[in-house]
């Protein structure tokens, strides 16, 4: 026998494929998504289009009667807290001196001021805050029509007083403008959303920044 064919009788096997860590098989896709990713994602943008398209319209007409004052925390469930802004309007959520009777606080607090209005929403994530962000921009571009909000492809690092990392980015549609910011804790997903008008007060944009980078977590607590 040759030289040339005991060469090719002996070359070893070809090595196996092997995907990298962001590969997604196909059964747990939708659509190009990763299933497993896209409730948080699909929350937090329909808590978007809630609050661009259809809250102003009834917080025009309709006003709040439990205003925040000095000193008050909100507290949503897995232990996230925020500073909300004095003045605003609490149409949602839980202050943390207020324990609600079921042991656990709720997923969610909403504030509003005139036009603009703030979401905090929690949820398990498994990723990271910047995969929970690029979540949303694909369930977004996933579910796009003309009137859709478009997320912005630009991001920015953000980390709050209490030294939680998070990403921020901002949203619009041909009515609206936003941002939106997301934070993860402890494999919980914290998704930031608020929307106002383009010409919204400086003060206004001051208390959003405010209430973003008071975000906390209290270490330890499930509920």
């Amino acid at each position: 026998m040759s030289e040339i064919d005991t060469r090719e009788r002996m070359a070893p096997p070809p090595t196996a494929y092997e995907p990298d860590d962001r590969w997604v098989p196909v059964d747990r896709r939708w659509f190009g998504l990763d299933r497993t990713t896209i409730l948080p994602a699909a929350v937090v943008l329909a808590i978007a289009i809630l609050m661009s398209i259809v809250i102003p319209a009834i917080n025009d007409a309709v006003s709040y009667d439990d205003p925040v004052v000095a000193g008050d925390v909100m507290e949503l469930n897995y232990g996230i807290t925020f500073v909300p802004a004095p003045g605003w309007g609490i149409t949602d959520g839980v202050r943390e001196t207020d324990a609600p009777v079921t042991g656990s606080f709720p997923p969610r607090a909403t504030l509003v001021n005139g036009g603009a209005m703030f979401t905090v929403y929690t949820a398990p994530f498994s990723g990271d805050a910047n995969a929970l962000l690029e979540q949303i921009k694909k369930t977004s571009d996933a579910l796009a029509t003309e009137e859709s909000l478009r997320v912005s492809d630009d991001s920015s690092a953000i980390t709050t007083e209490s030294g939680i990392r998070g990403v921020l980015t901002s949203y619009a549609n041909s009515t609206t403008d936003g941002v939106i910011a997301a934070f993860v804790v402890d494999g919980k997903g914290i998704e930031v959303v608020s929307t106002g008008p383009s010409d919204v007060a400086p003060a206004i944009t001051d208390d959003i920044a405010r209430m973003i980078v008071s975000i906390g977590h209290r270490t330890g607590e499930g509920k």
